[in-house]
């Protein structure tokens, strides 16, 4: 048991050095919980894949996709940049202006609210329908928008929770700069993104919880919670994909867009030179392209999540980890 290794200033002993690595994965496994999840990655590829066919394939979920949050805006500016401040100072009152300003901001409100409300809806609704047609169910775009307002106030508590949670990892990011002044500016940036990435995951978590199971809010965040901790590495590169993925989308996008601008914004111009029309003009061109562009996208990436979070809970399913079981031992000769 004492066998020493022939190395000056070495008092491992071979048996005392094998045992210890032996248990090293055990003891990684059980204290972090990085050694099995390494051994059991998810199976991305298929999940981006799937994500792609079923945006593309079901082109109503497009609608839902467009309020769900995770789409994007593209908006084309046709003309207005020649406003200068020249414009305004015309005015000899403030009066006018206010009277052209209410109303707008009036218009902006209401939109907002509506956009809200429908973001409420249609959010649980496509989770609604990514899971019937992953999980071999009937999707009907009815269907589902009528679970979306069954969970409408499910939906708005587990928001307000979330809004709530990034308020405080806010307010957590700027105590080290009133506690430690110019050395709290270094820990702002790793607090605000952790608690970031730990608030957005456990609520993206939670929502698909919340609707696949039927379940309560509380209920559906502790589910959450129990998820990330067992399975954080996983958790941190679906949100990589997510980031990579939503980079080169918009990268993409803001190219199209360069190519479209000039051709669209001569035509525009082309066809009148009020300012007014020419905006009225931008927005008939541009709601389209938004509606498409970001319904699809929308989709997409709500997809992407939700089948992430049908690999965590169901070790069936083909987006989940494919486990490395060891090969049983061979059997003695006879």
């Amino acid at each position: 048991m004492k066998k020493q290794v022939s190395q000056p200033g070495n008092s491992w002993s071979v048996t005392s050095r094998q045992i210890f690595l032996s248990c090293m994965p055990d003891l990684l496994s059980d204290r972090l919980g990085c050694y099995r999840e390494a051994k059991s990655l998810m199976n991305y590829g298929k999940i981006v894949e799937d994500s792609f066919s079923f945006a593309w394939r079901y082109k109503s979920l497009w609608i839902f996709g467009l309020f769900a949050g995770s789409g994007s805006n593209f908006n084309f500016d046709f003309g207005t940049s020649e406003l200068d401040q020249s414009d305004f100072m015309q005015y000899d009152s403030w009066e006018p202006l206010w009277e052209l300003i209410l109303p707008i901001l009036a218009a902006i409100i209401v939109i907002a609210l509506i956009m809200f409300v429908l973001h409420l809806i249609c959010s649980p609704a496509l989770v609604d329908g990514i899971n019937k047609i992953a999980r071999g169910g009937t999707y009907r775009f009815s269907d589902s928008y009528s679970r979306g307002i069954d969970f409408f106030f499910r939906k708005l508590g587990l928001t307000l929770i979330f809004v709530a949670a990034v308020i405080g990892v806010i307010l957590l990011a700027i105590l080290p700069i009133v506690a430690l002044h110019l050395f709290g500016l270094l820990l702002l940036f790793p607090i605000f993104v952790i608690g970031l990435f730990l608030a957005i995951t456990i609520y993206s978590l939670a929502e698909r919880a919340m609707v696949v199971r039927d379940t309560s809010i509380g209920n559906a965040i502790d589910e959450a919670y129990v998820l990330m901790k067992q399975n954080f590495l996983k958790c941190v590169i679906v949100a990589l994909i997510f980031m990579g993925l939503s980079f080169g989308v918009a990268f993409l996008f803001l190219m199209l867009a360069a190519m479209l601008y000039f051709p669209v914004n001569m035509i525009v111009h082309a066809m009148s030179e009020n300012r007014t029309i020419v905006f009225v003009l931008g927005v008939i061109l541009g709601l389209p392209i938004t509606f498409v562009v970001g319904g699809f996208i929308g989709t997409f990436f709500h997809s992407l999540y939700t089948l992430f979070y049908f690999g965590l809970v169901d070790s069936a399913s083909p987006y989940a980890a494919v486990r490395t079981v060891p090969a049983a031992a061979a059997p003695p000769p006879q």
